[in-house]
């Protein structure tokens, strides 16, 4: 199939675009800068340069291809996510750009829409597993731009045409929140949120990347990818192990804890989430997990 890619030149898009590459389809990777086109195409993907936020912009380049895949975000690091404006891009991202794209792949006439998304809509749930049917945890207006998100692919998911929302877990592996928490974890400095026993669904970029060629056969509805939960305690020890540290990543203080604000707030919830609807429907399954040698490597 003729797909296309926006947020390609980010960490998930190039690993989406490498998979889809590797899997035989023929992949355009869009762009808002030419100084990515290099990047694009050292993934094996063809690259063309428009405005996301421009529905008229992207049905141009989204003409003639079967499936758009939307993977922009932009999340602060760390604690930087607590600064004024600091989520202003990811917003608007997910508030202007995904509404664009799902509008714009409808009036070109793509057929399959895959759209990122993440478990840390879910609310918190301890121990107990989170399902696709778990209502989320969306009130606060800190969550519209995803509510909106999804709104735009529902409606994208009709005359026939088919559209996938993947609740993303916790990524890691090569990307500037992994390499910013694993330089903690070797300083010595606090970098966990929530608590020893509370629940992390994480997934690899890689296995990301896969997710979506394995999307490519799902139908229309919304899915968790990730892999097999653990808890945040074993997570410390995981990330101490990769950063190659003698001691397990600290957690905040639970004083600091108490003022992240609405949106790391997310970060200490419990997620204990079930992939099990994605895997059966797609055959999709993760290689690299949390104790696998050398993760923040490949």
């Amino acid at each position: 199939m003729r797909i296309a890619v926006t947020g390609a030149t980010g960490v998930l898009g190039q690993e989406a675009v490498e998979a889809l590459v590797a899997a035989g389809h023929e992949v355009t990777g869009v762009t808002r800068r030419d100084s990515g086109v290099p990047i694009i195409e050292g993934r094996g993907g063809s690259a063309v340069v428009a405005d996301v936020f421009s529905s008229g912009d992207l049905a141009r380049a989204f003409r003639g291809h079967d499936v758009v895949i939307n993977t922009l975000a932009h999340v602060p690091v760390g604690m930087s996510g607590l600064r004024p404006l600091a989520w202003r891009e990811d917003d608007r991202l997910h508030l202007e750009a995904s509404v664009a794209i799902a509008e714009a792949a409808a009036h070109a006439g793509a057929r399959h829409l895959v759209q990122e998304s993440t478990v840390y809509l879910y609310p918190s749930n301890g121990s107990d597993w989170i399902g696709e049917d778990e209502p989320l945890s969306v009130r606060n207006q800190a969550f519209r731009p995803r509510v909106r998100e999804m709104r735009a692919a529902v409606d994208f998911a009709t005359a026939g045409r088919t559209a996938v929302v993947l609740r993303l877990g916790q990524l890691f592996g090569r990307d500037q929140h992994t390499t910013h928490a694993l330089k903690a974890v070797r300083q010595g400095d606090p970098i966990l949120l929530g608590g020893q026993q509370d629940y992390i669904t994480l997934l690899h970029h890689s296995d990301a990347g896969r997710a979506f060629v394995a999307a490519l056969r799902a139908g229309s509805g919304f899915y968790n990818v990730g892999g097999e939960p653990i808890t945040k305690g074993r997570w410390a020890k995981d990330l101490a192990t990769e950063a190659g540290a003698s001691a397990p990543a600290k957690f905040y203080p639970e004083i600091t804890q108490a003022i992240v604000g609405t949106r790391l707030e997310t970060q200490r919830r419990s997620l204990r989430v079930s992939s099990v609807r994605f895997m059966s429907e797609t055959g999709w399954r993760p290689t690299v997990g949390p104790s696998t040698p050398g993760w923040s490597r490949r």
